[in-house]
């Protein structure tokens, strides 16, 4: 069945706003349709990909042909972090053809009218739909938090597609766009007492690995929990699983009053308990870790919050000479950090901040020096020892923190 076209709609496929815009939406109907959409929907943003660790040179060239046929957002588009650190890429080893692919990807981004963005928390950045809104975001991550922690909504939009969202202002409607297919499928309770940082993240992996692209109702977060915490438990369950959207009781806005179920039975329902989170941190960690030599964290990107709760872990302490330590982050954070004079004291005391750029869609430069990395962040432990050939310690920030350093 053909998609039904708002007259706007028609004249973007016939051509009548532009190259790109037609180019747009030809794509998306040979997409919508044989997912079953029968129309279109506005979205008031856009959350798209531009790091050449996954796009690769075709996914260069797409963006570089969108741009020089004058494409142009119509509505406001962040992306994802970028493949390398703009300014430290030289100085930390990266291949130059590389960081030239990466940086030819950012100069057709720009032409684009994309925000100069780079990261995997766009919600921090200004990128912040409201209850209700229909958005087109990719990073899983990102779409997790967008709908469960924001009530907006929005499908794992792929890449290609994100960018064809952002020069027309419409996504194919599916999924996540219908009301129906919002509500809750699996019941989890979390019955593991007071619940740590790392708890949230581990979480999210178990959460990801047993329910798969189900909508879970997660019952026993409590109301005080951070935005933080929640968007740990978001990006693991994303990141070992394909959850795109959960509902956790009395804390999330469609979960906040009334049954998330709507009075259907769950079709699983399972406890998470202290044991199953002390099995599954025992799990993330590899089988033949060394001693550790880099400390990362910051996966998704840390916020401000979580930057200072490093700087005061590093009280009195400094890297030690044979180890390292990164924070990944977004450029906002680390400028605030930097005025407030928390960046200058990481920095003395030996901590690199890896500014809108990621280790899961990046090389590890070091030529060979690390062999064993430690990290907070239950994503980094599903992706890095495959991606990068490491070993890995899933461990608290403060146990983090500890490896690799020394007293001052």
């Amino acid at each position: 069945m053909a998609m039904k076209l708002t007259p706007y709609e028609q004249e973007m496929l016939d051509g009548k706003h532009g190259e790109a815009k037609q180019f747009a939406m030809r794509a998306m109907i040979k997409i919508g349709e044989p997912l079953g959409a029968e129309e279109f929907v506005e979205v008031v943003s856009v959350q798209a990909m531009a790091h050449f660790g996954s796009l690769h040179i075709a996914g260069r060239d797409y963006m570089r042909k969108l741009a020089c046929m004058g494409g142009k957002c119509c509505v406001p588009c962040t992306q994802d972090p970028a493949s390398i650190p703009w300014d430290t890429w030289e100085e930390m080893g990266y291949d130059r053809e590389y960081a030239a692919n990466q940086m030819d990807l950012c100069k057709s981004v720009m032409q684009l009218g994309e925000y100069h963005a780079w990261s995997c928390t766009p919600y921090v950045q200004g990128n912040v739909p409201r209850v209700g809104q229909n958005v087109a975001w990719a990073e899983s991550s990102a779409v997790s938090y967008a709908n469960s922690v924001l009530g907006a909504r929005t499908n794992r939009t792929p890449a290609g597609l994100a960018v064809c969202a952002a020069l027309t202002g419409r996504i194919p409607k599916f999924g996540l766009y219908f009301d129906e297919n919002r509500k809750a499928q699996v019941k989890v309770v979390v019955d593991a007492g007071e619940l740590s940082d790392l708890d949230y993240n581990t979480i999210g992996i178990i959460i990801g690995k047993r329910v798969g692209n189900y909508i879970p109702a997660i019952y026993g977060i409590p109301a005080s929990t951070t935005n933080e915490n929640l968007k740990y438990l978001g990006a693991c369950a994303a990141s070992s699983g394909s959850v795109a959207l959960w509902h956790a009781v009395g804390v999330t806005p469609e979960a906040l009053h009334g049954d998330p179920f709507e009075g259907r039975e769950p079709v699983m329902e399972f406890t998470i308990t202290r044991e199953m989170l002390t099995e599954t941190e025992k799990s993330l960690c590899t089988k033949n870790p060394g001693e550790v030599d880099l400390y990362v964290t910051g996966c998704p990107h840390s916020s401000v919050a979580e930057i200072v709760k490093l700087h005061e872990l590093m009280k009195g302490r400094r890297v030690r000479k044979d180890k390292d330590m990164w924070i990944f982050t977004t450029a906002e954070a680390c400028n605030m950090m930097r005025r407030s004079g928390v960046v200058g004291e990481l920095e003395a005391a030996g901590v690199r901040m890896m500014v809108q750029t990621c280790l899961v869609i990046s090389p590890l430069v070091g030529n060979g020096k690390y062999k064993t990395l430690i990290t907070d962040s239950g994503k980094n432990a599903s992706y890095l020892p495959s991606e990068h050939g490491i070993e890995l310690i899933y461990a608290s920030m403060e146990k983090c923190v500890e490896a690799v350093t020394e007293p001052v």
